[in-house]
């Protein structure tokens, strides 16, 4: 899905002086951008385990959300040192680079596992979606075993 909603934006941007190439594009894109999120979500929903899930959610929204304006900056500073047209072909290359990541590096492919219980085949850590829902089981009761502060005399 990907495919569709990265780096070809930036292809026809680079490759159009006028805006109806463009606007037909990103109307594909945001149709097809409303399938992505809820598959992200059903997955995330998946692999973390639900007691790290508010940590783990939190973290990927401030890291997202902290990053984008330096992202704007850099795309500022290369579209006024390299020329507007290269800056959309790197970044669209780059768009395209990181989409094709899955493809390369077999890592992904856990996603791909059977859910299957890790204590079952002897191995504590698992594999695949099942390994990750173990160690994030792991560190959850590592965090709940954490020392308790003492309770206070007649806050019952």
């Amino acid at each position: 899905m990907y495919l569709v909603v990265g780096a070809p934006r930036f292809a026809v941007a680079a490759g159009t002086r006028t805006v109806l190439p463009l606007a037909v594009m990103m109307t594909v894109e945001g149709l097809a951008c409303g399938v992505i999120n809820p598959l992200v979500a059903t997955v995330v929903f998946g692999i973390v385990p639900e007691q790290l899930r508010a940590r783990v959610l939190a973290a990927t929204t401030a890291v997202s959300l902290s990053v984008a304006p330096l992202g704007a900056l850099a795309a500022g500073w290369l579209a006024g040192s390299a020329g507007l047209r290269t800056a959309l072909l790197a970044v669209g290359g780059l768009y395209l680079a990181a989409t094709l990541c899955p493809l390369i590096f077999p890592v992904w492919r856990q996603l791909d596992q059977p859910d299957t219980d890790p204590g079952a085949t002897g191995d504590s850590a698992g594999s695949g979606a099942a390994g990750n829902r173990a160690a994030g089981d792991r560190a959850a009761r590592a965090l709940s075993r954490r020392r308790q502060p003492p309770e206070l005399p007649g806050a019952r």
